[in-house]
């Protein structure tokens, strides 16, 4: 019996992609490896920054050197042309450890591909009626998910903004929405093998279109019927209490949030008061040399209407720190957004170039490494004051908290760790293992960006 292993780099949506992929590598008679090596390496691979790309390629070598009888297969962004040595010019078939190349939209043609090193296994046990066909898509592969409470529906790939500095619409290619029913139905599954969670992947979500119109508004009232209290309604065969509770989404671009989405938000009943909104900057000189399309006050009025409408509503947020051209009354314009929007969080980064990019054109205007990191620095904390302390207004109150992972301590209780609707990191230790339920937990103090609680009922 043969074996496979995934090892994925960078966003959910490689993750969810990967799932596809080990439901088809499955269908063909592989199993997962536990703990002899894998016959098959599976490396899903990012390209969002170069950084990304030398980490992945340092993991394939010493992968190689380890067990130097394993096959490795990459996938991800990182690859342009499916194929092997006899039929790809993809660049990466230059390093000697790897042994083909696919897409991650030619995952239907992975049992054709891996005939010349699995051929007895792949002709014996694929079924190719659907997931070997190679004119069907990737996304009508179901996926093997790791955690059936939480799950990954990707509704479209793909990006057409064309950031200066963002290689994804290089890597993935322009925008291709799913069809709403598809994306429905595969929910509607998840809901039925016991999905509380549903998170909708997309580079832009909000930019999801169906017969060439934008309805992102639309698709999320349409899953927002699966929730808890239409579960019967909709024929799920379960009781009312299995249905879906939360429905989150990731990435939205502020460009494309509508106010019909900001109404369908406020109304849906497993929506959650989180939005992760990426700002990337707060000048305007800058937002337009990464052609970001926006302008600061745009977006802080963007912010200002969704807390009208959605009370409390937790905002998260990318930024880049020290982008090419990034004078100090820039940063300072930065800061002083940071000031403003009072975000829950911010994924920030000191810029650095990647290849093949508008931005690493930009050389003469390269901020120097110590300065980019002191920005970091002062940034960084203006948004920890912010973030703390709206965490801080949640202590001595409770959170409804979806438990992630539950891990058995040395003195026999578990520390279950999970996510508030406004997506905070919550704690607590019980007696048991409380692993994907809803748990309502007492606040009793923060700990960085952790709360740490008990059980309201005291278990």
């Amino acid at each position: 019996m043969k074996t496979y292993a995934i090892r994925t780099f960078g966003c959910q949506m490689n993750y969810s992609d990967s799932e596809r992929v080990a439901n088809m590598l499955e269908q063909c008679g592989f199993v997962l490896f536990s703990e002899k090596k894998p016959d098959l390496l599976i490396v899903n691979t990012c390209s969002v920054r170069q950084k990304s790309e030398d980490k992945a390629y340092g993991f394939i070598v010493n992968q190689k050197k380890e067990f130097p009888n394993t096959k490795i297969a990459v996938t991800g962004c990182m690859v342009r042309q499916t194929g092997d040595r006899s039929n790809s010019k993809d660049k990466l078939l230059k390093y000697d450890p790897i042994d083909l190349v696919f897409r991650i939209e030619d995952t239907p043609r992975l049992p054709k591909l891996l005939e010349g090193y699995f051929s007895d296994l792949v002709e014996t046990h694929c079924n190719v009626s659907l997931l070997g066909a190679e004119n069907n898509h990737y996304f009508q592969i179901n996926p093997k998910t790791e955690n059936p409470s939480q799950v990954f529906v990707p509704i479209m790939q793909g990006c057409d903004k064309f950031c200066t500095y963002c290689i994804v619409p290089y890597t993935r290619g322009r925008e291709s929405s799913r069809p709403m029913d598809e994306i429905f139905e595969e929910c509607k599954r998840h809901v039925e093998n016991g999905a509380k969670e549903i998170t909708l992947l997309g580079q832009n979500v909000n930019s999801y279109t169906e017969n060439g119109k934008k309805c992102f508004g639309d698709l999320l009232r349409k899953i927002d019927t699966l929730c808890i209290s239409d579960v019967e309604a909709l024929n799920l065969g379960a009781s009312t209490s299995v249905g879906l509770s939360r429905l989150r989404y990731t990435s939205p671009h502020p460009q494309d949030f509508t106010d019909d989405v900001i109404d369908v938000l406020a109304e849906m009943k497993t929506a959650c008061p989180y939005i992760h909104l990426p700002v990337q900057h707060g000048s305007d000189t800058i937002l337009k040399s990464m052609n970001r399309n926006y302008t600061v006050e745009e977006y802080l009025d963007l912010v200002d209407k969704i807390r009208k409408k959605i009370p409390n509503c937790a905002i998260a947020t990318d930024v880049i720190v020290g982008f090419p051209g990034e004078m100090d009354v820039d940063f300072e314009a930065l800061c002083e957004l940071g000031r403003k929007a009072e975000f829950s969080f911010s994924y920030t980064a000191i810029f650095s170039p990647r290849k093949n990019t508008p931005a690493d054109k930009m050389k003469d205007e390269f901020v120097p490494l110590e300065i980019k990191r002191k920005r970091f620095a002062v940034f960084d904390k203006i948004v920890k004051e912010t973030s703390w302390n709206l965490r801080d207004q949640y202590v001595g109150k409770s959170l409804e908290v979806l438990v992630e992972s539950s891990e058995l301590t040395s003195g026999g209780n578990y520390k279950n760790t999970g996510r508030s609707r406004e997506y905070f990191e919550v704690q607590f230790v019980s007696g048991r293992s409380y692993f994907g339920q809803e748990v309502v937990v007492d606040i009793e103090k923060r700990m960085n960006y952790t709360l740490m609680g008990k059980l309201e009922e005291g278990g």
